[in-house]
């Protein structure tokens, strides 16, 4: 069970750091592309929009899900470890998992509804505002895998 917890353990911090890597990627090359000129830049007719709508398809709806199954499984397999082992690594899948949730109820359909969706038909206005927020909330939820990652590294440096 030990060997168990700790290979989840390891699979879930490699998996937080690319990830981690990617989301920082995406804020700083990929999200500027639609986010910094809506709405014009969310016209059907802008070809740059295939890139952030070809990565939420082949690459963060796949991503997601599975680091997410991985954290719940680096989650279960946390207990019976040593007490501050099993504590930093709770927060840190637990931090993930719901940052994973999130990022399925309230960041994967407002991107869909914004880039791939082209507005969907809301106001210009509004629509500027509800990629404003996106852009802002999704530092923040950035800062939420580093830390959950960090965690999970604090946890390794830990006897299991």
């Amino acid at each position: 069970m030990r060997m168990l917890s700790l290979v989840t353990l390891w699979i879930f911090v490699i998996g937080s750091g690319f990830i981690l890597g990617a989301g920082i990627y995406e804020a700083v090359v990929v999200v500027p592309f639609w986010a910094n000129g809506a709405p014009q830049s969310l016209m059907a007719d802008n070809p740059l929009l295939r890139v952030p709508i070809r990565a939420g398809e082949a690459f963060w709806s796949v991503v997601t899900p599975a680091l997410a199954i991985i954290a719940l499984a680096a989650l279960l397999t946390s207990f019976g470890t040593a007490h501050l082992h099993m504590v930093w690594r709770l927060a840190g899948t637990g931090l993930f998992l719901l940052t994973a949730i999130v990022t399925l109820t309230y960041f994967r359909p407002s991107v869909i509804q914004m880039v791939v969706h082209h507005g969907a038909g809301r106001m210009d206005q509004e629509l500027v505002a509800d990629a404003k927020r996106w852009v802002v909330l999704n530092w923040f939820r950035i800062g939420a895998v580093a830390a959950s990652l960090a965690m999970g590294v604090r946890a390794l440096l830990l006897p299991i």
